[in-house]
């Protein structure tokens, strides 16, 4: 089973007119990274159909649904109900993860609500670019919860010496390490490759690494180098769908030109690509996701 355990995706109203949409929810920041004024725009979108489509077309049985890092709590509120309503629509093909911010009312009442309309996971969150600290009391007591359900959160990395994009903001590692230190059973998923950091550094055993965007980012290269670093059982392949992270060749988004460059620069046997393709996802989620036919 291949899993794609890093994606987007948003309504059609949202697709239609992101301007309106951030001009009425107050997220400039989400408008300046899909729409940005001095530089083509790197975001792609895609409809249900077409996102179905495309994970066929590359043999992706399950897409994780991730929220975004959106900087006020109501819209994270709205955007959680639009992932209620696909996982609900096609629960087979589609995983949802929550947007999180800790401003939410009655925030443990709501996580377990989540959990019964069976969201599994938190993110992708980004406290630096929301507003809060990782310190936040009600932030802790949302990653208690997760630690107690089961549920990864997935984190969105920036790389200190990667390019400059709008939006950019940095998010230091020290909190990430505190955060592990501090809640060792928390599923800890470090998106677009840890920025590198399990390159040159231990990292604790709760990290888990996505590869979303990689190729917007670094050299194929750096498959090899990771595995050889953390692990096998540490990597998560993700594509970070529907953004175009092959800006120079993709007029469209897909899954299938990530999936096949990482298949094709890897080094490894038949379990260890099943691993990075979807079991360690199946793992993280305690097994919770429903097989396809």
């Amino acid at each position: 089973m291949i899993i794609d355990a890093h994606t987007h995706r948003y309504p059609v109203e949202v697709m239609k007119d992101p301007t309106r949409f951030a001009q009425r929810t107050g997220e400039k920041m989400w408008l300046d990274m899909v729409s940005p004024k001095d530089r083509p725009s790197l975001q792609g979108w895609a409809n249900r159909q077409e996102m179905l489509a495309s994970m066929d077309a590359a043999g992706v049985h399950q897409s994780v649904l991730l929220g975004w890092y959106w900087e006020n709590q109501k819209t994270c509120l709205e955007a959680n109900q639009w992932h209620q309503q696909w996982i609900k629509q096609d629960k087979e093909r589609f995983i949802g993860f929550l947007s999180l911010h800790p401003e939410i009312p009655n925030l443990l009442e709501y996580l377990k609500r989540a959990r019964e309309d069976g969201f599994q996971g938190i993110g992708e969150s980004h406290p630096w670019a929301q507003g809060f600290s990782m310190q936040n009391r009600e932030w802790i007591k949302a990653m208690e919860f997760a630690c107690e359900s089961g549920w990864p959160v997935n984190f969105h990395v920036t790389d200190p010496e990667g390019k400059d994009y709008p939006g950019k903001t940095l998010t230091p590692m020290e909190d990430f390490l505190w955060l592990a230190s501090e809640l060792p059973d928390l599923k800890i998923i470090l998106a677009h490759a840890g920025a590198l950091y399990p390159l040159k550094n231990p990292i604790p055993s709760n990290f888990y690494i996505d590869l979303a965007a990689c190729p917007l980012l670094y050299p194929a290269s750096i498959f090899n180098e990771l595995i050889e670093h953390v692990g096998s059982e540490k990597i998560l392949w993700g594509t970070d769908y529907p953004l175009r992270i092959y800006p120079a060749t993709q007029k469209n988004p897909d899954f299938k030109t990530f999936l096949t460059t990482f298949t094709d620069s890897i080094e490894v046997t038949g379990y260890e690509l099943r691993a990075r393709l979807g079991e360690n996802f199946k793992k993280l989620v305690g097994g919770n996701v429903l097989s396809t036919k």
